[in-house]
C-alpha cells in the first residue's frame, strides 16, 4: 500500500523556513499504531493525516501525530494540509474535521492561505517559581493557562529576554502542573509586529517547536486584551522563523493568514 506524503513548510514564504509538517493523503483511515508509526518515521513535529468524508464536498477527518502522541490540534500542521488539497486539487476552500469535531475552515487567497481557528480563553495562574529556573529567569512575570489546549503562557518584558532564554527540558518536565506545551510571549517593539513568542513542547515529544499555529488562538486573545486591538501581526522567534496575520471576528472565533511551501511530495510504502 503507499499513502501520498508531503512535506510542507507551514507559516513562511520560504522553503526551510517555518515549521515543517507532514501531510498523508489517505483514501481510508489507518490504523493508529500505523499513524504513530509513519508519524515517528517522518520524525517532524506533526503529521496529518487526512481523510476525505463521505457525501461532503472538499471536507475531510483530520488528525495530528507528533513523533510520539496524537494531538487534539495543531495549526501549522493545518495550514500544511490546507496548502496541499488547495493546491493539488485545485480546490477554492476546504474544511477538516477533526478528533473532537473541530470545524477548520481554509479558503486559497492570493497572497497566501486564511484559515478559521477557534479563540481560546485563559486565565491567570500563580507563579510557578520551578518553571523561572527551567528557564532560566529571576523575577516575577505574568503567567496564564489555557485549559482548552493545556497550555502555559508566559509574559516577559522583551524580545531580548525571549530570546535568551535557553529552557533546562528536563526540569520543565518536573513542573507540578499537567501542560502539553508552554509559549513564552513579549510585545514588540519593532515595526510590523505587535508581539513575539517561543514555544516549547517537551510534554508531547517537541523541544522547541518552530511555528505554532495552535498557541495563537490563545496568543491572539492574550495580546488583544493587552493592546485592545483585534487585528494582530505575530513572529515567532525559533531558529527558523515564521509569521503570520491574525484577525478577531467573535468571542470564540479567529482568522489566520499566512504562507506554506510543499517541499517535499512522494509515495510512502507500508508493507
Amino acid at each position: 500500500m503507499n499513502v501520498k506524503t508531503f512535506i510542507v513548510d507551514a507559516f513562511t514564504r520560504e522553503s526551510f523556513k517555518g515549521n515543517p509538517a507532514g501531510v498523508c493523503l489517505l483514501d481510508q483511515p489507518l490504523a493508529e499504531p500505523q499513524m504513530q508509526a509513519i508519524a515517528a518515521e517522518l520524525n517532524l513535529s506533526e503529521t496529518a493525516f487526512l481523510v476525505p468524508m463521505q457525501h461532503q464536498d472538499a471536507t475531510y477527518s483530520i488528525r495530528y501525530f507528533t513523533p510520539s502522541v496524537e494531538i487534539a490540534f495543531c495549526g501549522h500542521a493545518t495550514l500544511a494540509s490546507a496548502k496541499v488539497v488547495l493546491e493539488k486539487q485545485g480546490l477554492p476552500q476546504v474544511t477538516f474535521v477533526t478528533q473532537e469535531q473541530l470545524v477548520l475552515s481554509a479558503f486559497s487567497e492570493e497572497d497566501g492561505i486564511l484559515m478559521h481557528f477557534p479563540l481560546y480563553p485563559y486565565a491567570a495562574l500563580a507563579p510557578l517559581p520551578m518553571l523561572l529556573e527551567a528557564l532560566g529567569l529571576s523575577g516575577t512575570y505574568p503567567l496564564h493557562f489555557s485549559e482548552a489546549i493545556q497550555m502555559l503562557v508566559l509574559e516577559v518584558p522583551d524580545k531580548e529576554t525571549l530570546l535568551q532564554i535557553k529552557p533546562d527540558f528536563a526540569r520543565l518536565l518536573q513542573l507540578p502542573i499537567s501542560v502539553n506545551g508552554l509559549a513564552v510571549t513579549a510585545k514588540s517593539t519593532d515595526p510590523g509586529f505587535d508581539f513575539y513568542s517561543r514555544c516549547f513542547w517537551p510534554w508531547v515529544g517537541i523541544k522547541e517547536d518552530p511555528v505554532t499555529g495552535s498557541a495563537h488562538s490563545v496568543l491572539a486573545k492574550i495580546w488583544a486584551d493587552r493592546l485592545a486591538k483585534t487585528e494582530l501581526v505575530a513572529a515567532q522567534l525559533s531558529a527558523r522563523g515564521g509569521q503570520m496575520q491574525l484577525t478577531i471576528t467573535g468571542p470564540n472565533s479567529l482568522e489566520v493568514r499566512s504562507q506554506a511551501q510543499i517541499v517535499l511530495e512522494g509515495l510512502l510504502t507500508l508493507s
